[in-house]
């Protein structure tokens, strides 16, 4: 599943195609709203946004609401480039005058009216925002001593959007690694100084993953696997999808674990 680092590259992509251009074209799939294509025709994209996982598009009178889920994704093209022909399902295709925006497989796609959005189930409930510049360590940190977090388990509430809103797997595993926490550690038991670490590496590596694409170890190590022969795959992360793997600061092995069925990987030395 995308997370947020993802989605707000994509809101980029989307923002630079659509944001304050007309629709010229558009393609609609989803069956709720075959018959809406000329609520889109002619209209001026107000403006693109992620928030968490999910990406809005606005227009004067109404909202696109898109949830990628499990397979969904975004692509952009030149409006004379043909679509890349693979599995996935189209769901919208919106197009200007140079580009074509086209969302893919999504299972949550939803219309709204402005007022509406606040209220949305999912935007209401979510938390500080870890991608975006203004969302500060102090706001984090004012956010988690709230009284419903604390005894909550770290391996779960890293997932949970009402937390850190944007945190998906991979950076579940990689915050809790570059802040020494160890998975079931709850927030009532960390001390001030975890608490800041927690904030700082969450807002740290999902920033880095924005601007470096999925990679969340230091830069210069990932440079340094990289001339050894490690894949991209491989170098890019300090203990997510390394399991029985020495862990690059003190050599223990990656532990493997999947609560709730998702993938959580973890150096018995290192987080405490």
């Amino acid at each position: 599943m995308p997370e947020g680092p993802e989605i707000h590259r994509a809101a980029s992509k989307i923002r630079k195609a659509l944001e304050g251009n007309v629709i010229e074209d558009i393609e609609i799939t989803v069956p709720q709203f075959s018959g809406r294509k000329a609520d889109f025709l002619g209209k001026t994209v107000n403006k693109v946004e992620a928030r968490g996982k999910a990406l809005l598009i606005h227009f004067d009178s109404f909202v696109m609401y898109s949830h990628n889920q499990l397979y969904g994704r975004w692509t952009v093209n030149l409006r004379k480039t043909e679509p890349k022909k693979w599995n996935r399902a189209l769901r919208v295709a919106l197009t200007t005058k140079k580009h074509t925006c086209r969302l893919w497989s999504a299972t949550d796609v939803l219309l709204m009216e402005p007022w509406e959005v606040s209220g949305h189930p999912y935007i209401a409930k979510l938390g500080p925002d870890v991608v975006i510049k203004e969302t500060r360590v102090g706001d984090l940190i004012e956010h988690m001593n709230q009284k419903k977090f604390q005894k909550r388990r770290l391996k779960t509430l890293l997932l949970d959007q009402g937390f850190f809103a944007g945190v998906g797997n991979y950076l579940r595993s990689e915050i809790l690694f570059t802040s020494g926490l160890h998975p079931d550690r709850t927030i009532a038991s960390l001390s001030d100084d975890e608490k800041i670490a927690l904030a700082k590496e969450s807002l740290f590596l999902s920033r880095q993953s924005y601007k470096v694409p999925g990679i969340t170890i230091e830069l210069g190590m990932f440079e340094k696997l990289r001339e050894l022969g490690f894949s991209r795959g491989q170098a890019r992360h300090w203990v997510f999808t390394r399991n029985d793997k020495e862990c690059h600061r003190c050599n223990s092995l990656i532990i493997h674990t999947r609560p709730g069925g998702r993938r959580l990987d973890y150096c018995p030395k290192c987080q405490v």
